[in-house]
């Protein structure tokens, strides 16, 4: 080996400069053979560093000594932090590649130093993206599978498995995070996500679950879209019919308005103002606002190398209100009925005064 040396328990290659009575080559050609007593320990570094490491185990450790493995996993090792691993060649097998963290001898995972981990691993066909929150070095590790893609092609997100053979794409968000997808186009005049399903039968696009079960769904018929709240009479109690709908639709204050981020012009309601009437449309509060984490100044990138970190800062802004308006239709129909029996009455009223 040119340049550097194969350190070994037995014996110690030469490098390029010297010749030795055994006959082996100096650079190039070919040794054939055994050498009694030879363990291979790694390869130096131009006699200065262990560059490769080989223990006992056939684990493989590149930049550093690689960790006592299990039994059950062979890895490759580099630089100590990220490893490639693999168990036997047998059905039910995996291949993982691991970063910040390992198997050790009693098979616990586990942190290598004091930061996040993560692992990729395929399985059975399937393939499970895992992440770890910060944890001390040495710490068994809890992992969170944030993403899976089974045999069947189906991704679910933040769980392991399908509610049922039906589900394509399922996502639970299960932390405090505001949103468990998050998908931006960036502007680009083509979809951000289509779902489509074969056939012209009705098919659920989107289940809402919350911890009182489903509470809507996206439907698709024939050729038209459902969107559908929970309205199931089993769900309700103490119905009572409505009053006063008309003086409370007198309330409403539609308008016609433009957005300020186009000029365009449309038909509607300021948020507020129908909350005031019909509470169960709108969300969020007037004037309200919230905190918005921002980039300052952006991290200063050698190649991919972080230089000097991205510095981040915090800012007030608006926390909008929203409206749904399918919400104000029971009050509609409500005040319509009512204006329709006062018509009716009326209309009775003047055809009795001209039969009189």
């Amino acid at each position: 080996m040119a340049g550097g040396k194969l350190i070994s328990t037995g014996v110690e290659f030469p490098d390029a400069t010297t010749q030795t009575t055994s006959g082996l080559p100096l650079t190039g050609g070919t040794m054939t053979g055994t050498i009694a007593g030879f363990t291979s320990t790694g390869i130096d570094d131009n006699a200065t560093s262990t560059a490769i490491t080989i223990d006992a185990s056939e684990n493989v450790g590149i930049g550093a000594a690689p960790k006592t493995w299990s039994s059950e996993r062979s890895a490759l090792q580099v630089n100590g932090i990220t490893s490639l691993a693999a168990s036997a060649a047998v059905a039910g097998s995996a291949g993982i590649l691991y970063h910040n963290s390992y198997m050790n001898a009693a098979g616990l995972e586990k942190y290598i130093v004091a930061d996040e981990a993560s692992a990729y691993m395929q399985q059975n066909g399937n393939h499970y993206l895992k992440t770890a929150a910060v944890g001390t070095a040495d710490a068994t590790i809890t992992w969170t599978t944030a993403m899976t893609i089974d045999n069947n092609g189906k991704t679910l997100m933040n769980t392991v498995s399908s509610s049922d053979n039906t589900d394509a794409f399922k996502i639970t968000n299960n932390s405090t995070a505001s949103w468990a997808l998050n998908l931006n186009n960036a502007g680009q005049s083509n979809y951000i996500l289509i779902t489509a399903q074969s056939g012209t039968g009705t098919v659920t696009h989107h289940q809402f679950n919350n911890s009182n079960g489903e509470v809507g769904t996206i439907k698709t018929l024939n050729s038209s879209t459902h969107y559908n709240t929970s309205s199931d009479y089993r769900l309700k109690e103490l119905d009572v019919p409505m009053e006063g709908s008309i003086d409370r639709l007198k309330l409403l204050r539609p308008i016609n308005f433009a957005w300020k981020v186009d000029g365009s012009r449309t038909d509607g309601f300021f948020a507020h103002e129908a909350g005031e009437v019909v509470p169960e449309c709108a969300t969020g509060t007037k004037d309200a606002m919230r905190d918005e984490e921002y980039e300052v100044t952006p991290a200063v990138m050698d190649g991919e190398t972080v230089v000097t970190e991205a510095v981040m800062g915090t800012r007030s802004v608006p926390d909008y209100q929203g409206i749904d308006q399918s919400k104000l239709s029971p009050l509609t129909i409500s005040a319509l009925q009512e204006a329709i029996t006062l018509i009716e009455q009326l209309t009775a009223r003047v055809t009795e005064l001209e039969n009189a």
